[in-house]
């Protein structure tokens, strides 16, 4: 035998672009009133308009004076933020590779934009609301911290999500008013309160529901107590175990903020859909054959009904 035969062994590389792990789509635009989801908003601000509740009055004395009702005016207000994302391909670096990184490259921005997109809609329904106020015809503009009776469990709790716990979340809707219908109520939570969830008898044993979420491992989909379940993974990089960004806000190392949510309850004004599209930028950069993948869009969002929200801080797996 040869002792140098390894002189001929090769390498072997493949043209093809493999994408991590990662949520592709959004997974609560579509759970959003499409009434409260502002398109084409071309403004620095825009403005959600809310009427409050009245109660009607009884005729006590026929052909008495009318005593008319008072509905209250309010406005929650959004800054359409603006968001992107860019990487550049230079003609020098895709001469040397056997792979085209472009179409990658398009589909991973894509999808950082539909995350960035769930990402103000989760803040919006637990951070503090814009709120908008007109006095002698100057508006000014101030905040609105959710109040902390819209909390099921304790703020920053550590116990397991649980039976009493998500009937607590739709008691607590209920009270407020929220309609109850299908596609209405929506649960946030994520792969962290799986366990916990799959332990509790009246959502898995066919004597107390039809879904067999044990057949798949996951109530995500499902609908269940009346709401319908969407779990939210973290972005996580390339080893499957760093964060890169938390998008149910993690309120501890042992405790997530899940949300119960209607469909009503948040505004999100968009300015601009997501865009995403190759430029020649040879020019901008004096290189030859340079060129730019990039993805942009422009919106944010708000709660405009506080009652809308129940929250539950709970045991993160």
């Amino acid at each position: 035998m040869s002792l140098t035969v390894d002189q001929t062994w090769i390498e072997r590389f493949h043209d093809q672009l493999h994408l991590t792990y990662q949520q592709m789509d959004s997974m609560l635009r579509s759970k959003l009133d499409p009434g409260m989801v502002h398109t084409n908003v071309g403004a620095v601000i825009d403005y959600h308009d809310r009427l409050g509740n009245v109660v009607a009055n009884d005729v006590v004395v026929p052909g008495a004076q009318i005593v008319p009702l008072n509905p209250v005016h309010s406005i929650r207000a959004v800054v359409p933020q603006s968001s992107e994302g860019s990487v550049r391909v230079f003609d020098e670096n895709s001469l040397r590779a056997m792979i085209n990184p472009m179409s990658g490259y398009m589909r991973t921005l894509a999808a950082a934009m539909q995350r960035r997109s769930d990402k103000h809609i989760i803040d919006a329904l637990t951070g503090a609301a814009v709120i908008a106020t007109v006095s002698g015809g100057v508006r000014t503009l101030g905040s609105q911290a959710l109040p902390s009776a819209r909390w099921v469990t304790s703020i920053g709790g550590t116990s397991a999500l649980s039976l009493a716990n998500v009937i607590g979340a739709h008691v607590k809707l209920s009270k407020s008013g929220v309609p109850v219908g299908s596609g209405r109520r929506t649960m946030l939570y994520t792969p962290g309160q799986e366990t916990d969830i799959l332990a509790i008898t009246q959502a898995s044993s066919s004597d107390f529901t039809k879904n067999r979420i044990h057949d798949t491992g996951t109530v995500d989909g499902q609908t269940w107590e009346g709401f319908t379940w969407v779990s939210i993974a973290d972005v996580i990089d390339t080893d499957g175990e760093t964060s890169l960004q938390r998008m149910v806000n993690l309120i501890s190392a042992t405790s997530r903020r899940c949300v119960a949510f209607d469909n009503g309850c948040i505004g999100l004004s968009v300015g601009r859909e997501i865009q995403s599209k190759i430029q020649d930028i040879s020019m901008n950069v004096q290189s030859f054959n340079a060129w730019q993948v990039r993805a942009a869009m422009m919106m944010a969002a708000v709660r405009v009904w506080e009652g809308g929200v129940a929250v539950l801080d709970v045991l993160e797996n």
